[in-house]
C-alpha cells in the first residue's frame, strides 16, 4: 500500500469511526451503551496529578471536561482509522471468499473486542462497560449487543469504499446486491430504532422534573445600608442569590447522571439502629427544612468565580439518621455515595449540625440534573466537594473515610477559608470620576463558611491603613455577605486595592498567599484599576 492510499484508508476509517461514535454517544445518553472515550477520559483523570488537573479546572471550568471528551473521541476515531489500515493491508484479501459487507462485519468484531474486552476493563468499567456508573442491571446485560450495533454502524459507513462499481450487474450479482442492500437497510433501521429509544434518555436530561431552572429571587434592601441602593451596585445586589443556570459546577462527570426519580432510592445504613431505604416521595414526606447556603469549590482562586449562593430545601441529616433509628455509640463518620461513583465522608459532628441537610429543592425548584437531582448534600462551612450530588446511599461508619478527592490529595477536613472577593470595579477597568460623582465604589462579597462575617476592610495604600466597608445583612449565617465601600476623591491614575475579612468569631483572614491545593486558597483579594477625572 502506498503512503497516499494508506492515508486515504485511514481517513475513511476515521470518518466512519466518528459516525459510529456519534451514534454511540446517543446510545450512551439513553443509558443503552457504554462510550469508550468517556471511560478512557475517566481513567486518565483518575491518575493525573492535581498539579496538572487543577489549572484546567480553574481556567476552563466545565469546558475542561467537555474538551477532554472531544479529544478522547478524536483519539478513538483515530483508533478506528488505524484499525482500518490494518484491515485493508492484512485482512481484506484473506477474507476474499466473503462478500464485501460480510468482510466488514467480521472486521467490526475487532473494535468490539478491543474496546469491550480491553479498554473498558482497563478503565475500571468491567467487560463491555457493565460496571459503568450509569449502568442499570438490565441495561448492562445488553451492552455487548448494543455496542456491537455501534460497530455495525461503523461497517455500514465504511462499506462504500469496498463496494465494487460494475458497469452492469448480472442476475446473480443483482441478487447479491439486493441481499447486501437488505442487510444494510436492516442494520440502518435497527440503528435508527435504537437511536429513537435513546431519545428517551436525552429527553430526560431536559425534562422539567430534573432540569428545572430557578430564577433570581427579589433582594430585600429595606434594612440594608443606603449604599446598596446605588445603581453602581445593581449587578452585585441582584446576584446575591445565584440562579440555577449560573451556579458554578464542578464534577467528576463529563456527562451528568440522568436519574429517574421513579426508580431511584436512598439507602441509610451502617451504624444506625434500623437501616432504611426511602423512595423519592418518602424523602420529600419527611419534615422539611430550608436554608440559604453558599457553596465554594476548593479549587477556587482568590477572586475566582467558583462560588455561588442559593436557597436549599430538604431534610436535616440529624432527622434522617434519627428516622433510621439513630446513630450507634461508636459512630464517627457519615459517608455519602453517589450514583456516578463519587463518595465523600464528613465527621458525624458535622452531619449532626442543625443546618446540615440533604436537599431536593434548589431556589424552590427540583434540583437541576447538573446540581444533583434527585438529592444532594448541603453541609455548611465545608467546601463544595464535601456535599455530594446524586446521593444514593448514606452510611455511618466508626472511622475516618477518604473520599474521591481525598484519595487524590485534597483536604479531608474541607473547611472553607475566610476570604473576600472584589467584584466592583473589575480588575483592569477604568473609572471616570467625573461621571461617578467623584467617588469609586469598592464592593464584593465576603465568605467565612458557617463562621459568619463580622467586618470587611479595604486598603488602598498596600495594607498600611484599612477602611471599614458597609455590610448588607446576609441571608443566613452560612452565606456570603455583600459589602461595599465608597472611596471619595481618589487620586487619578492606577490604583491598587486590597480587601480583607474578619469572621464572626473575630478572626481576621490570613494575608499569607496559598495555592488552592490541597486546602483551598488564602490571601487578600486585590484589584488594579485606573481612575480618571
Amino acid at each position: 500500500m502506498t503512503p497516499s492510499s494508506s492515508r486515504s484508508v485511514f481517513v475513511s476509517g476515521f470518518i466512519a469511526g466518528l459516525v459510529a461514535l456519534a451514534f454511540n454517544f446517543l446510545l450512551r445518553l439513553g443509558g443503552l451503551a457504554p462510550f469508550p472515550p468517556e471511560s478512557a477520559l475517566g481513567a486518565f483523570l483518575a491518575i493525573i496529578p492535581a498539579s496538572v488537573e487543577e489549572p484546567a479546572v480553574q481556567g476552563l471550568g466545565d469546558l475542561a471536561g467537555q474538551l477532554g471528551l472531544v479529544i478522547a473521541t478524536l483519539i478513538a476515531a483515530a483508533v478506528y482509522g488505524a484499525l482500518t489500515v490494518v484491515f485493508d493491508s492484512y485482512l481484506a484479501n484473506r477474507l476474499r471468499s466473503l462478500a464485501t459487507f460480510e468482510k466488514l462485519i467480521v472486521f467490526a468484531f475487532i473494535p468490539w473486542l478491543l474496546f469491550g474486552l480491553v479498554l473498558f476493563p482497563i478503565a475500571g468499567d468491567s467487560t463491555f462497560g457493565a460496571a459503568s456508573s450509569f449502568a442499570s442491571l438490565s441495561a448492562a446485560a445488553t451492552f455487548p449487543v448494543t455496542f456491537l450495533l455501534v460497530q455495525a454502524v461503523f461497517a455500514l459507513v465504511l462499506s462504500p469504499r469496498y463496494t465494487p462499481r460494475a458497469p452492469s450487474i448480472a442476475p446473480r450479482q443483482a441478487d447479491s446486491s439486493r441481499r447486501g442492500f437488505i442487510e444494510k437497510s436492516a442494520i440502518a433501521l435497527f440503528a435508527a430504532a435504537a437511536g429513537i429509544m435513546s431519545l428517551g434518555g436525552i429527553g430526560s436530561l431536559f425534562s422539567p422534573q430534573v432540569a428545572a431552572t430557578g430564577g433570581s429571587q427579589p433582594v430585600d434592601l429595606q434594612d440594608a445600608p443606603a449604599i446598596f441602593s446605588d445603581p453602581r451596585l445593581a449587578t452585585l445586589v441582584d446576584s446575591e442569590i445565584t440562579p440555577d443556570s449560573s451556579f458554578y459546577r464542578v464534577a467528576i462527570d463529563v456527562i451528568d447522571p440522568a436519574v429517574d426519580a421513579s426508580g431511584w432510592s436512598l439507602t441509610v445504613n451502617g451504624l444506625v439502629g434500623t437501616p432504611k431505604t426511602y423512595t423519592y416521595a418518602q424523602v420529600q414526606a419527611l419534615p422539611q427544612t430550608t436554608l440559604y447556603n453558599t457553596f465554594e469549590c476548593v479549587s477556587n482562586q482568590l477572586n475566582g468565580n467558583l462560588i455561588s449562593n442559593a436557597k436549599w430545601t430538604g431534610v436535616k441529616l440529624s432527622d434522617l439518621l434519627q428516622d433510621a433509628g439513630g446513630q450507634q455509640s461508636n459512630a464517627a463518620y457519615v459517608v455519602f455515595y453517589s450514583v456516578d461513583g463519587y463518595s465523600v465522608g464528613i465527621p458525624l459532628t458535622k452531619a449532626l449540625m442543625p443546618d446540615s441537610m440533604v436537599a431536593f429543592l434548589m431556589n424552590d425548584q427540583p434540583l437541576p440534573t447538573a446540581h444533583g437531582f434527585p438529592l444532594r448534600g448541603v453541609i455548611p462551612g465545608l467546601y463544595g466537594m464535601m456535599s455530594a450530588k446524586w446521593v444514593k446511599q448514606i452510611s455511618v461508619l466508626d472511622s475516618t473515610y477518604q473520599g474521591y478527592w481525598q484519595t487524590r490529595g485534597w483536604s479531608n477536613a474541607g473547611t472553607v477559608n475566610t476570604v473576600a472577593f472584589i467584584t466592583t470595579p473589575q480588575s483592569g477597568s477604568q473609572v471616570n470620576l467625573a461621571q461617578s460623582g467623584g467617588s469609586v465604589i469598592i464592593a464584593g462579597y465576603a465568605y467565612a463558611g458557617d463562621r459568619g462575617v463580622s467586618k470587611v476592610e479595604v486598603s488602598s495604600d498596600d495594607g498600611k491603613t484599612w477602611q471599614e466597608a458597609q455590610l448588607k445583612k446576609p441571608l443566613s449565617n452560612t452565606t456570603w455577605a455583600l459589602w461595599a465601600y465608597e472611596w471619595q476623591s481618589p487620586p487619578s491614575g492606577e490604583q491598587f486595592v486590597y480587601a480583607r475579612v474578619t469572621d464572626g468569631s473575630g478572626q481576621v483572614q490570613t494575608s499569607t498567599i496559598a495555592d488552592t491545593f490541597p486546602n483551598g486558597a488564602t490571601g487578600y483579594a486585590s484589584v488594579i484599576f485606573r481612575a480618571s477625572s
